[in-house]
């Protein structure tokens, strides 16, 4: 039985999917950014590797809209580098927070 809802779920999905990935992928290849990502965070583990690679899938964007001169489809490229930016300074405040021996106990933040 054929389901309207879901396939136009699908289709809406396809379509921001398309919008995305043309922000985000090399022509050619849409899987470009996951690679690039994945050399970002390549000998990373853990949490960290976490962390690499969203700045990794945030950097591979970043390549692709300004080495190819493209106006972005969804957040501008000024976005890109503040979700960057907050990237790196969470890694920071997490490596922290896990590193109890660097900071007081009531320094620590839940």
């Amino acid at each position: 039985m054929r389901n309207p809802a879901f396939n136009d779920l699908l289709a809406e999905m396809a379509q921001l999917h398309d919008s995305k990935n043309a922000d985000y992928a090399q022509s050619g290849n849409p899987f470009s950014n996951f690679e690039q990502a994945a050399q970002v965070a390549a000998g990373f583990t853990g949490e960290d590797a976490v962390f690499a690679t969203l700045i990794g899938v945030k950097l591979a964007r970043l390549r692709e809209l300004v080495s190819a001169g493209k106006t972005p489809n969804n957040e501008s490229i000024d976005d890109t580098r503040k979700d960057l930016a907050m990237y790196a300074t969470l890694w920071c405040a997490y490596a922290r927070r896990a590193d109890y021996r660097q900071f007081p106990a009531d320094e620590l933040i839940d």
